[in-house]
């Protein structure tokens, strides 16, 4: 089977030849450090990475060596792998009537994602990053006022939101007619001691938007996985009831169990995690990334179902060996059918 043949089976929650693997970020330090390779799609192709996540083209404005202001007004500084707003666009209705949307159907919107699926040629599945209804406001607000809204300005809430649905359905029309099969929508509605919001606000404020969208992105035959760091378990039935395929990262450090997970809700989704990228990946022993990597492939794995990958990403910290070693171990040790009794052996470390 290819790669991108591999993912789309996980993603229909059967089973391929191997259990496949990914990641939203593959840092390309790591991927130099292993490879020689600073293209996700070569090093995909060298290391077995069955599919890259890609994102879309969002203009910028340089304003000096740290800032830039995106597409969406968001200004925002650049010091590591992911540029953080401190600028926002948006404070109040008035801001948002005379807010001008980036147009969903621009040609440069996708030039990254047609020169993957270029480069990919069908083998290495391409998964186009999308913003999902809470991730965009969140930045064109500021994290706290966001927050306060729902409290102070329900309305512009909803409008931003609403805006987010129909801005990302677009997205995903011209993504499906450009050959994009599959999505991940994000990002982190919770940390590691719960959602970053009240539950029940979440599911009356919030869900509505977010289960439209994707609704909307599955009518248009886009397969749909949701990223969320953190512990979801207050709102789990409600995700897994939105329709989406898949859930990722299933955060051990927000307490969340992949076993549970594959038993209580693997005959409806797929799961993709949750190998530990703050310590395992970083600097533990090789031994421990292959007795990890042999549990995770126990409690996901069996019948399908499952893309197994870091707990997040492959960041700038990640120790290139471990990473390395990992992919090595996924492919040696989830060839289907699984050998329970060897993995269990690793896994208690015997």
């Amino acid at each position: 089977m290819t790669g991108r043949e591999r993912i789309l089976t996980a993603l229909k929650r059967q089973q391929p030849d191997r259990v496949p693997t990914m990641e939203w970020v593959l840092n390309p330090d790591v991927t130099e450090a292993i490879t020689g390779d600073r293209n996700q799609i070569e090093f995909a192709k060298k290391m077995g990475v069955d599919a890259v996540a890609v994102s879309l083209n969002y203009t910028k404005e340089k304003i000096d060596d740290e800032h830039f202001v995106d597409e969406w007004g968001v200004k925002r500084i650049s010091y590591d792998e992911y540029p953080t707003p401190v600028g926002y666009p948006i404070k109040d209705e008035n801001d948002f009537k005379n807010f001008k949307v980036p147009d969903p159907d621009a040609e440069h919107r996708f030039d990254s994602i047609r020169q993957a699926l270029k480069e990919a040629d069908g083998e290495v599945g391409v998964v186009a990053r999308v913003k999902d209804i809470f991730s965009l406001p969140r930045d064109m607000m500021g994290f706290e006022d966001f927050l306060m809204s729902f409290y102070l300005q329900p309305e512009l809430a909803a409008q931003l939101m609403q805006m987010c649905v129909e801005h990302s359905t677009r997205i995903g029309h011209n993504l499906r007619e450009i050959g994009v099969e599959a999505v991940v929508i994000g990002d982190d509605i919770a940390n590691n001691t719960g959602l970053l919001m009240r539950p029940d606000m979440y599911v009356d404020q919030v869900y509505p938007y977010f289960k439209q969208l994707v609704q909307n992105l599955k009518a248009e035959g886009l397969f749909v996985i949701k990223h969320s760091d953190g512990d979801l378990r207050a709102v789990l039935p409600e995700l897994v009831d939105s329709g989406i395929d898949c859930l990722d990262p299933i955060d051990p450090l927000g307490g969340m169990d992949i076993g549970y997970m594959k038993k209580t809700y693997g005959d409806r989704i797929a799961l993709k995690g949750n190998i530990d990228c703050v310590e395992t990946l970083v600097e533990k022993p090789l031994a421990d990334v292959r007795k990890e990597t042999a549990r995770c492939l126990l409690d996901a794995s069996e019948g399908g179902g499952h893309i197994i990958s870091s707990s997040n990403s492959i960041h700038k910290g990640i120790n290139p060996e471990n990473y390395k070693y990992f992919l090595e171990q996924a492919h040696e040790l989830g060839t289907y059918p699984l050998d329970r009794a060897a993995l269990e052996k690793i896994a208690d470390g015997k």
